[in-house]
Parts: structure tokens; sequence; C-alpha cells
């Protein structure tokens, strides 16, 4: 038997495939087309039925696309009965990674699921039956729909594997189908059809494409200028300038630190990279210059010192991904995870951990008993020292951890009340839209209304009721205004032109303000809609300069007064 591992272009000469490889990618459309054309020259890939096929590149995506968002919130208490029945046993499995465990790529949370799901599929294929029960059980709870279409099957050929994984949903792609029921068909006891190999040798080839990703680097960020631009900062900058405004920015972030629950120094602790100010002020002329490369900007303490504090911390979120990447590998593959100890060499040796047998007869019982006797008094009530002492022991354990609860549900009360005080604000702003788009509506429908009068009332008693109320208008035309202010002597009006000092406040005592929509600016609306906001004043939309249908409209707000 010989694996099948097809170069690009092979498969018998079917040209499609390179343009699969390419497509695949960027359109489920393409892959599902050419999986078509395969099924349709199933008599060209007779020769692959024989052959033991290499699973790698499908479990490889398997591993990729396994976890969906059902499964995502749970996957914690996936992993952590996994690790909890397994844990010995991963040095016994394959030493086999589906993706290097590296940073960059990933953000903590995929790179731990993706690291704790290939250490699965390893347990899977040592035989692990706990893990294979598992994988069932997940599957079965989480694509419950192809759970009971695959429970019917004791075969499968090529032409049902593809009619399976064809995507309902665009959100599971068809190789992400495809890798699934291959890698769980065979645990539910599936016999897989030989043709259906040929899928494995094309999975193989797009999971190499895939998993391509670019190599970073610091000369690709940062060209090779740093020593040129580690000496600009040392001749052209005043280093108590640079110190003086660094301690600012650091205070300031250490104040994001404490809102976010965090220690002032979080980012200190964690950049692992920072090598003092003058370095760090180096590395970001020397990346804005390759950023910027025609910019011939010189740039100023101020700036240089702020994209400084972006880069530490950039470096002390990066730094905590490459931690926890070296700290999963070692967790699984011991000192071979890591380079770290072919420096340093552990003082650490399981082996000579040595654990002291204990005879049949327990040493620590029978002086239990002796002690026990020895100490009682007079009554047989006496109690063994040693179990007194362990008894006050497992009461400070208590103690510490009440206490250290306490401290946590300290500081999640003060998190929640933050929360609490923000949801409040937010509804404040939302009823305070919600006011005003009722205002909105309403003035909308009478501007789709006739002229008609509203109310039969003389227009003479309509300026009499209105007049006794304390009204702005803040808007209008200046010969409206000067006819208004004729009308309405102790109203308040506030001219669209006037400036942006225009004290807002005169609104504070006000019965009812009017937005001249017909002349008014944006900033002045929006100056004192704030204010109208915050105090809950009432407040209208008037508009045209027919002053009696002015009237008429501000008469209808104060009718049923």
């Amino acid at each position: 038997m010989k694996n099948i591992n097809f170069p690009l272009g092979g498969l018998q000469g079917i040209d499609e495939l390179n343009n699969l490889l390419q497509n695949m990618m960027e359109s489920g459309g393409s892959f599902i087309n050419y999986m078509t054309k395969i099924h349709d020259g199933i008599n060209l890939m007779s020769d692959f039925s024989e052959m033991t096929p290499d699973t790698y590149g499908c479990e490889r995506l398997f591993v990729d696309f396994f976890i969906n968002d059902e499964m995502r919130g749970d996957f914690p208490l996936i992993a952590r009965d996994f690790y909890a029945h397994e844990f010995a046993n991963i040095p016994k499995h394959q030493d086999v990674e589906y993706f290097d465990i590296q940073a960059g790529e990933d953000w903590p949370e995929l790179m731990f699921n993706r690291f704790t799901l290939s250490l699965m599929m390893n347990a899977v294929n040592s035989g692990s039956e706990y893990t294979k029960a598992l994988f069932l059980y997940l599957h079965k709870t989480y694509y419950k729909k192809e759970y009971r279409t695959l429970k019917r099957f004791s075969t499968m050929s090529l032409s049902e594997l593809l009619a399976l994984a064809k995507p309902e949903e665009i959100k599971y792609p068809y190789y992400a189908n495809l890798s699934r029921i291959l890698c769980i068909a065979p645990i539910y006891g599936i016999r897989l059809g030989g043709e259906c190999n040929a899928v494995y040798g094309i999975l193989n080839e797009f999971s190499n494409q895939f998993g391509s990703g670019s190599v970073y680097s610091f000369d690709e960020a940062a060209g090779d200028s740093f020593k040129d631009c580690r000496k600009e900062i040392d001749e052209c900058f005043d280093q108590q300038t640079l110190y003086s405004l660094d301690t600012k920015l650091s205070k300031f972030l250490g104040n994001v630190f404490r809102w976010l629950g965090y220690s002032p120094e979080y980012a200190d602790w964690c950049d692992e990279n920072d090598r003092g100010l003058e370095e760090r002020l180096a590395i970001v002329l020397s990346i804005l210059k390759k950023t910027f490369p025609k910019s011939n900007k010189e740039y100023s303490a101020e700036e240089l010192t702020l994209y400084g504090m972006i880069l530490h911390c950039a470096s002390a979120m990066t730094c905590n991904s490459s931690w926890l990447a070296e700290v999963l590998r070692t967790l699984a593959y011991g000192e071979s995870g890591t380079f770290y100890y072919d420096e340093f060499p552990p003082m650490f040796h399981p082996e000579d951990v040595q654990v002291k047998t204990v005879r049949s007869g327990n040493v620590k019982t029978e002086r239990r008993v002796k002690d026990s006797t020895e100490h009682a008094g007079a009554d047989g009530c006496g109690r063994d020292e040693t179990e007194i002492i362990e008894e006050v022991d497992k009461l400070r354990r208590k103690v510490r951890k009440l206490e250290s609860d306490n401290s946590s549900l300290r500081a999640s009360l003060v998190e929640k009340r933050r929360l609490e005080e923000e949801a409040k604000d937010i509804r404040k702003q939302l009823e305070a839209s919600n006011r005003e788009l009722a205002v909105l509506r309403n003035y909308v429908y009478h501007l789709t209304e006739s002229d008609n009068s509203i109310t039969n009332k003389p227009i003479e008693s309509m300026k009499e009721k209105i007049a006794g109320y304390r009204i702005v208008i803040v808007g209008g035309h200046s010969n409206w205004l000067s006819k208004m202010k004729k009308e309405f002597p102790d109203w308040l009006f506030v001219d669209p032109k006037a400036g942006g000092s225009t004290d807002v406040s005169i609104v504070d005592k006000a019965d009812y303000v009017y937005f001249f929509t017909d002349t008014i600016s944006h900033s002045k609306y929006h100056q004192f809609m704030n204010v109208i906001r915050e105090r809950k004043i009432n407040f209208g939309y008037i508009h045209g300069v027919n002053i009696e249908k002015n009237i008429r409209d501000i008469y209808v707000d104060f009718e049923e007064d």
C-alpha cells in the first residue's frame, strides 16, 4: 500500500486542480463545481481505490473548523474534561502537530482551542476510546442535523460524501464539511468507499495552501535604518523632554489599566521586548520611515513618545500570546516543546521525585491511636494533637479561600456598578432619543397635513394664552424674528447667526423650546439639544414665515393645559 499525496496538477491530468487550490479560499462554489467534476470523472480515479489515504490535511482542516459557534462557548469545559482524562497519556500519543503552535497568526483563544483539538486528534489516532467517545458526543450535540443523517450509514460512497458535505450555509465551507465527515465517519464505524481516497489528496493540497501564512520580520516592518534612527534619537531630541513626556503617558496608561481592573504596571510586566525608552523610540522612528517612505515629515517628541506607548502596549499584548504558545508546547511536549531549556537546563527532574512507601499498618493511624490514648481525659473525650493541627490547617485554608473570594467579589461588585452606571447613561440617551424621535414624527405628520386651521379659536385668544409661557425660539429669518418679537416681547429669541459662545443656559427655565427649521445651523441645533436632553425640557419644531400659522402650531402644544 502506498500513501496518496498529490502534487499540484496531478490527479491523472485533471488540470482543474490548480484552479481549485487558487480559488478555494475565495469561493465555496468553485470547490463544489470541481468536486462534482471529480465525481463525474470517477473512472479516472480507480487507481486510488486501493491506496492507504494520507489523512494529515483532512485532520488539519478538521482541527481548524470543528468548533462551531455553539461549541465555542462550551469549549473550555470540553478541554478541561479531555485533559482530566487524557493528560497523563499525551506523551504516549503520536507526536504530530497539526499546525505550528506559534503566536502571531491566531489570537489566544483560537490558539488554545486548536492546540487542544490537535492533541485530541492525536489521542484518537493513538486509540483513545475516551476521546473517540468525546468526539461522537460533541458531534451529536453540536451538529444534530448532520448526526441524524450520518448515523444511518454503514458504508459511504464518494457521491454520498459529496452530497452530505455540500454546504447549506456559507458559514460552513465545503472543505470544512468534508474534513469533518471524513474524520467523524470512521469513529462511527462507517466504512468509506475506496474512491473517497482522492478527496484526502485534494484536502492535503488545500490544507498546505490554506495554512501557508506570511512570515513577518522586523526588517520587513522597519527596514535597515534602525542604527541611524537610534543615533537620531540621541542627537536630535532632548532626553529630559522625552522622559518627561513618557512619564506623563505612562501615568495615563496606568489609570487606563486601573479602569480595566489591572495593575498600572501591567504593560511593563508583560512587555518582554522593551529595552528602554531610547530603543523603543528608535524602533518607532524606523517603522514610521518604513511605513511612510515618501514623507519627509520631521516627528516631534510628543508624536514619537505617543507612538512609542502604542508600540509598548502592542508588544505587551503579543508577548502574552507568545508566552501562552510556549507554555502550551511545554505542557504537551515537555522540554522539547521550547528552546528555553537548551540555554537554561531545568533543575527539576521528575524522575528524582521519591515517594516513600508506607507499610500496610498505617504509621500515622497507629500514632493517632497512641496519642489519643495518652492525651485522653478522664471522660475519654481527648483529641489527637495531629488531628487538631490538620483541622486548624483546613480551617486556615478555608479562611484564605474565603478572603480571596471576597476580594474577587469586591472587584466584581465594582465592575458591576460601573456597568450599571454605563447602562443607566445608555438608558437616558435612549429615552432622550425616543423623545426626540416622537417630536420629529409629530412634526413630520403636521408637515403632511394641510394648512387649514387646527382650531376654531380666534387668533387673538391663542396669542393671549401662549404669551404667558416662557418660550425660547432658536433660529429664524431676521424679518420673521422682528415680527415675532413684536407679538411676544417676553419670549427669548436666539439669532441663528449668533456666535458659538451663545449661553445655552437660557433654556433652563423655559416651558418650551422651538427650533425654526428653515434657518438654523447643525451646530446650533446640537448645542441647544444637548441641554434640552439633559434637563428634559419640552421642545418642538416650527417652520414657515406665516406668523398666524406659527402661533396656531405653538398653541396646539398648550391647548390642553
